[in-house]
């Protein structure tokens, strides 16, 4: 993915987003009259209490899930209510995700694992998925490891799958759930140093955290309480912006 400069069209417009979860006898707001941006190039930090639902803002943005009312635009698409198979045809090349538990498919190898969800593009041919394959683990330096199978890994290395797949398709923004929330102290900082390098590289990510220290080293943190935006700031400064909500 390359570098840009355009900031003034975002990647991620939320405007009155809202969710609500409904069973027989109690409606539950996990999401209340969300407003957000997220531009290109932003390394942006969603923290937040347990409960405090930061993982169905994550579902929403990942097009997991779908608002009950507010408007979704992601990368020019007006996600809001689209049906679920447009949604997982936008799913599939605008996002890449990044799981606390790598969803690595264990009977697949490595490449196998990367190049499985860009056979769903259909107007790729084998060689360009080949290609995309072998680029994206150079970038997280395991191309040496491109036929081993994830049981052969240590959790670091899966996650540097994980973070490989995701980047495969030149997605418009990456989405990491816990990135680090799995891993020991010294993966977790080999994991966010990989994140940092494709972010200075240009790509844009968005992060779900509980790690105060891996917050800090984004751009830009987001606090989530009781479903809503309680607080929006700069960390790093990006091209002198400032944060936006």
């Amino acid at each position: 993915m390359q570098p840009t400069n355009n900031h003034k069209n975002a990647i991620i417009e939320l405007q009155g987003l809202s969710k609500v979860f409904a069973t027989d006898r109690v409606q539950t707001h996990a999401l209340n009259n969300i407003k957000l941006r997220i531009y290109p190039g932003e390394f942006v930090a969603i923290i937040g209490p347990s409960g405090c639902g930061k993982s169905t803002l994550l579902s929403l943005l990942g097009l997991l899930d779908a608002p009950s009312s507010g408007q979704y635009r992601l990368a020019g698409h007006d996600a809001s209510s689209i049906d679920a198979d447009e949604r997982a045809r936008i799913r599939n090349k605008e996002i890449g995700f990044v799981f606390q538990s790598f969803n690595l498919i264990s009977n697949l190898t490595v490449a196998e694992n990367i190049e499985l969800p860009l056979t769903y593009r259909g107007n790729l041919s084998k060689a360009e998925r080949h290609s995309m394959t072998l680029s994206a683990l150079e970038q997280v330096d395991m191309a040496h490891r491109q036929q081993h199978y994830p049981a052969q890994l240590s959790g670091g290395q899966q996650q540097r799958v994980a973070v490989a797949r995701a980047i495969a398709g030149n997605p418009a923004i990456i989405l990491a759930d816990e990135p680090t929330g799995n891993l020991d102290s010294k993966n977790a900082e080999a994991v966010m140093a990989l994140l940092e390098q494709l972010n200075r590289g240009g790509t844009t990510i968005c992060m779900v955290t509980h790690d105060s220290a891996s917050a800090a080293r984004t751009q830009r943190i987001v606090e989530v309480f009781d479903g809503q935006i309680v607080a929006d700031r700069q960390v790093t400064p990006l091209c002198g912006m400032s944060a936006r909500a």
